[in-house]
């Protein structure tokens, strides 16, 4: 009876950590999936905001743009061929 205690429980040791083995796999084959997702969201965040950088930089160029118009039908702006005197008389 002594014999068959010790390889039963022999046996259920060797269950046991095979069992641990077979849990650590999944969990770190799992983790390494979610290490992926995270990555290519991370990726497309990043492609995102490019994107919304690039309107922005085209909307600031409209803006400066429309800015330099308004300020040249306002009389603050010059062309560069119409320049003034020091004194204020035009040439």
């Amino acid at each position: 009876m002594n014999g068959f205690l010790q390889v039963a429980i022999g046996v259920c040791f060797i269950i046991l950590c095979s069992g641990l083995v077979n849990w650590g796999n999944k969990y770190y084959a799992s983790r390494r999936r979610r290490d992926k997702k995270a990555k290519q969201e991370e990726d497309q965040i990043v492609k995102r905001l490019e994107r919304v950088e690039q309107r922005l930089t085209e909307v600031q160029d409209v803006m400066i743009a429309l800015s330099e118009k308004i300020d040249y039908m306002d009389g603050g702006g010059a062309k560069p061929w119409n320049t003034k005197k020091a004194d204020g008389k035009k040439n």
